[in-house]
């Protein structure tokens, strides 16, 4: 199965997870995706924009920063990021991400349930 970049719908969503603002999320997978995979996305958070502190339970998630730079918080201390790093929240672990830069912050996100 092929999905065209042309045919993957935006969605946006308001205050994830608590967070400020809007997250533009575009399912990679068009809902067709293997058992064990939650969640495969490219996601965009704007100047401003952050998605909140969430806990994995069950999952772990894989982030991979493709442009901008952003705050990550790893449940405990807040570091900077930028385009080429990879953030791992396994299950059990708390993070949170947002955008302070001027520029898009546009990354993949990766749920992958145990």
């Amino acid at each position: 199965m092929i999905n065209h970049g042309e045919n993957l719908p935006v969605t946006i969503v308001e205050h994830l997870r608590g967070g400020a603002g809007e997250v533009y999320v575009k399912d990679l997978t068009l809902g067709r995706k293997p058992v064990n995979l939650r969640m495969f996305s490219e996601m965009i958070l704007l100047k401003g924009c952050s998605i909140g502190t969430r806990t994995h339970a069950g999952d772990g998630e894989i982030i991979y920063i493709l442009s901008g730079e952003g705050i990550y918080f790893d449940g405990n201390a807040e570091s900077p990021v930028r385009a080429g790093d990879a953030l791992v929240c396994c299950s059990g672990e708390s993070h949170a991400l947002r955008n302070e830069g001027d520029m898009p912050l546009k990354y993949l996100a990766c749920i992958i349930m145990e």
